[in-house]
């Protein structure tokens, strides 16, 4: 729910922020928008180390994700103010938001990992999916009603009140089944990922490899649509809205049954029948003449999103031992926020060259379709629930 409060608002109102500030400048545009990533790179690694660290000493993981709840709300609140000042005050807002968004997102997915046990990991993640996605389609509607300051208070206070009810609701986190002092670590860190793309666990360099292109993907949309949208259709900034929506909508309804899927058919073919259908749908959306007719699509297109971002954390902690949790769930995200560190200045490039934000879906389709190649080069059973060393208690 946190995710689907603050992401998609953030999506329709900050690159119009950082365009006002900027003029039509893509590449610069790109370059300030990938902050966020920046900021991940930094922080997540730091943060799950931390975690693992409470944990090893008996503590809890839950003060760090709280304080990145509330260090969120607090840049939610002063964002929309921030723009009198330009872009610099624009900057700052941004760093103290996605601070805050970034700590905790290791140590979360960290909890989720010490919770659920394998068979059951898919449809958690379609939970979380389903949760963020409502979020989503409340805050867009919000935002399309209100208009950005007064919508972006709501969330501050929402915010607030998740992170309440989120110490309430789990007072203390669980500890992670017989995790060492040494876990916690920069040297097992280090030695994790020198692991991983080494090769040495089997098909975890192709997931790091469609992890990346899924997050580069969905970030295409996130960062560049309200410029596209606004450009090719003619419509106002609080109208592009709809194609979000649209989007959170196909993400409600494809969320769960994406659990199911991955359950009962495998978490790598659940992936490859989301890819495909993905791509079909985006191609689609580059020939339609219309928001109205590009919105049914792109709910499609998120639907089918949802099966290869339900099962690829799933596929991708399953053959990691349990003592490593928090180093996976820090290396997982760092693969994903590569991809939008690198891909909102090559996307701004690409559209600099094409002097023109027309060629979005096409390139979010080339994305989709490496992605799937990636994962269709792991090996059958590689990944599935129960077949790793792992399992949660």
């Amino acid at each position: 729910m946190f995710s689907g409060v603050t992401g998609p608002l953030l999506s329709t109102f900050v690159p119009l922020a950082v365009h006002d500030a900027l003029g039509d400048r893509r590449t610069l545009i790109g370059l300030v928008m990938a902050l966020d990533n920046v900021l991940l790179l930094l922080l997540v690694p730091l943060a799950g180390a931390s975690s693992d660290r409470a944990v090893a000493r008996g503590a809890s993981r839950l003060p760090i994700v709280i304080a990145g709840f509330v260090l969120s709300a607090l840049g939610m609140a002063i964002f929309p103010a921030s723009a009198a000042l330009g872009l610099g005050g624009v900057i700052a807002a941004m760093v103290v938001l996605y601070t805050g968004i970034n700590v905790q997102r290791s140590p979360f997915q960290a909890l989720m990992a010490d919770l659920v046990p394998s068979p059951a990991r898919s449809l958690a993640t379609a939970s979380v999916t389903f949760q963020m996605c409502v979020g989503a389609i409340v805050f867009l509607m919000l935002g399309r009603t209100l208009g950005m300051s007064r919508a972006f208070l709501v969330a501050a206070a929402t915010v607030v009140l998740i992170a309440v009810a989120f110490a309430l609701g789990l007072r203390r986190g669980p500890a992670a089944a017989d995790v060492p002092a040494a876990s916690a670590s920069g040297t097992s860190f280090t030695a994790a990922l020198r692991e991983g793309l080494r090769g040495r666990i089997p098909g975890l360099r192709a997931v790091f490899v469609a992890a990346l292109l899924l997050q580069l993907t969905f970030q295409t949309f996130t960062t560049w649509f309200a410029l596209h949208g606004t450009a090719r259709f003619g419509v106002r900034p609080e109208d592009v809205t709809l194609g979000f929506i649209a989007w959170a909508l196909g993400g409600v309804a494809g969320a769960l049954p994406a659990g199911v899927i991955g359950v009962r058919y495998g978490r790598r073919k659940a992936m490859l029948i989301g890819f495909a259908l993905m791509a079909a749908c985006l191609i689609a959306v580059d020939r339609v003449e219309s928001l109205t007719q590009a919105v049914p699509l792109l709910a499609l297109a998120s639907a089918s999103w949802t099966l290869p971002t339900v099962n690829a954390y799933p596929l991708f902690v399953e053959p990691i031992p349990s003592a490593q949790r928090g180093v996976l769930a820090a290396l997982f995200l760092l693969c994903m926020a590569l991809g939008g560190a690198v891909g909102d200045p090559l996307n701004g490039l690409l559209f600099d060259l094409a002097a023109s934000y027309r060629p979005l879906f096409l390139v979010m389709t080339a994305y989709t379709a490496l992605a799937f190649a990636a994962i269709w080069w792991i090996p059958r059973g590689v990944g599935e629930a129960g077949t790793g060393p792992a399992l949660s208690r």
